[in-house]
């Protein structure tokens, strides 16, 4: 079939697409990270709480020292605290808080209907356009996540149905992130400034859920074991945010949000290549159906 969409559009797919399976893969990585720092005894919501703080703070020097400072006037720190907020600090505390009632098959199919909720956060807004061939790819994405989950999720009886709807609320919450990271970003504000203050933002809004939780803060001891995990997270997130508000800007809230099912994907190959683990077949049926959603939305036409 012959392609008449310009060589610079199809260069501009081939570049978003590599950045977004870049993102995936890097951002993948916190999955078998937050394995190791439960294994180390690390509370759920004071790991978020110091990753973000680490983070934003090493991204918040590299600002300085790039653009000679870093901005923090009233109208950016509003932004940085409802963005942090929104992905890191409130979804957080729900996730932890609703856990012990929900399966984790469960939460992570949850989890997965942020592009749907960004798609439609987006075009309520009229920051995106609906779009029949992201949707399609959006259903896919879910099609592939629920091959892997499914088979093991447990029904949500009567009992834990109020904490599945309590569970609702953080993807709804990452779907607004998405949005809020294209409708409050200054003109002109560099990516790394913004996943600097973003960060920054998610740190204190996460200290406060932390204190609203109680329970410990930190690990009982600090040892090697203990400090690799969080190296690793800190890694992740200063590389992961820029990388965010990058693709945000490039391609747009709805069509970034496909990331959430490949970061699932490549979660699941970062934790067979760390612990040894095989795949299951229905895996790469999911994976195959997964990129398929991604070249769906990928491949729409620009506006």
């Amino acid at each position: 079939m012959h392609d008449d969409r310009p060589v610079s559009s199809r260069r501009l797919l081939s570049t978003d697409a590599a950045l977004l399976l870049l993102a995936a893969a890097i951002y993948g990585g916190i999955f078998p990270v937050n394995r190791l720092a439960a294994e180390t005894q690390w509370p759920p919501v004071g790991f978020a709480f110091a990753q973000s703080l680490a983070a934003g703070a090493i991204l918040a020097l590299a600002a300085v020292v790039a653009g000679g400072r870093f901005a923090v006037t009233a109208g950016q720190v509003r932004t940085y605290l409802i963005i942090g907020g929104l992905v890191v600090g409130l979804p957080i505390g729900i996730l932890v808080s609703a856990a012990p009632h929900v399966d984790a098959s469960v939460l992570t199919l949850v989890l997965c209907l942020s592009p749907l909720f960004t798609l439609a956060i987006g075009a309520l807004a009229g920051i995106d356009r609906f779009d029949r061939r992201t949707f399609a790819g959006m259903l896919l994405g879910v099609a592939g996540v629920a091959v892997l989950v499914l088979p093991d999720a447990g029904a949500v009886g009567p009992d834990r149905f109020v904490w599945f709807l309590v569970a609702l609320i953080a993807p709804v919450m990452f779907a607004a992130a998405n949005n809020c990271a294209k409708w409050l970003r200054p003109e002109g504000a560099p990516s790394l400034m913004m996943a600097a203050g973003t960060l920054l933002g998610g740190a204190a809004v996460a200290g406060v859920v932390m204190l609203a939780l109680g329970g410990a803060v930190l690990p009982f001891e600090w040892t090697g074991r203990t400090l690799m995990p969080l190296a690793l997270a800190t890694t992740i997130n200063a590389v992961f945010f820029v990388l965010f508000f990058e693709l945000v800007a490039r391609m747009g809230p709805a069509r970034f949000s496909i990331f959430n099912y490949l970061a699932v994907a490549a979660g699941i190959l970062w934790s067979l290549a760390v612990f040894d683990e095989r795949p299951a077949a229905s895996f790469w049926l999911a994976l195959i159906l997964m990129l398929a959603a991604m070249y769906l939305v990928l491949s729409r036409k620009p506006d």
